[in-house]
């Protein structure tokens, strides 16, 4: 065997090895991912990305502001929504998330309103929290689809005085449906990635949404990455401290 056969077939081992090390497992096509390659991309936490030109609006924090004296401490509840800004989603039926610091033994209200409107778009009774934790609210579950390009304001309220509003604990924020926004690749994406993708797009809910419902995969991560950027203090400590309902 000549110098030169010897380097040839060298030289065809080597490229045969770095072949096999590049092909994929058995099973397993060349576009997907294994299981620690989808980790490790998924590894980053979700940034959000504010609309250049969002709407006016924000978060109002949820505390009583009565003077009477109860025997138990009042709830706390913080909207997961941006503080200074109009929140946006893709969707007309989106998925709201609210924080409560505690049970809550009074009537629990979800509402929605538009500007210029008098009536509310949606004024319900839903169920009061019975433990302390994160709870998602449906528009759609109301038959109602939010309308492109207003700024609605949604609420969730304790009723403990139907009689003097001002009394109850009442959280706000703004959100705007955006259909001009295109979320289908990130809504396609494996769910680790779908928060943040959907954040880099500016959809603030649709992030939040995604984060929440990915939790059991990334032992709520993204999710806590979110409230934290909003500035949520209240759900803040309760994902550092309690364990997730």
């Amino acid at each position: 065997m000549t110098h030169r056969l010897v380097i040839a077939l060298a030289l065809a081992v080597a490229a045969a090895g770095a072949a096999l090390a590049q092909s994929p497992p058995p099973g397993q096509s060349p576009s997907e991912q294994s299981p620690a390659d989808a980790l490790a991309e998924a590894a980053a936490p979700p940034v959000y990305k504010p609309p250049m030109r969002g709407a006016p609006g924000g978060r109002v924090g949820g505390a009583s502001r009565s003077a009477v004296r109860l025997s138990t401490p009042l709830p706390i509840i913080e909207l997961l929504a941006p503080s200074d800004h109009a929140g946006l989603t893709a969707t007309p039926t989106p998925t709201l998330l609210f924080f409560v610091s505690r049970p809550v033994a009074w009537p629990t209200q979800f509402t929605i309103s538009a500007p210029m409107q008098p009536a509310p778009v949606l004024e319900t009774t839903i169920p009061s929290p019975g433990a302390a934790g994160i709870y998602a609210l449906r528009p759609g579950d109301y038959r109602v689809q939010l309308r492109p390009g207003i700024a609605y304001t949604w609420s969730v309220s304790i009723v403990l005085d139907p009689r003097a509003w001002s009394r109850n604990i009442v959280a706000s924020g703004t959100i705007v449906f955006d259909p001009t926004i295109n979320a289908s690749a990130a809504l396609a994406a494996p769910p680790l990635r779908r928060a943040a993708l959907l954040a880099d797009a500016g959809l603030w809910y649709d992030a939040v949404a995604a984060a929440a419902a990915a939790q059991h995969l990334d032992r709520h991560a993204a999710l806590d990455a979110l409230i934290h950027q909003a500035d949520l203090s209240e759900a803040a400590g309760y994902a550092q401290d309690m364990p997730r309902h």
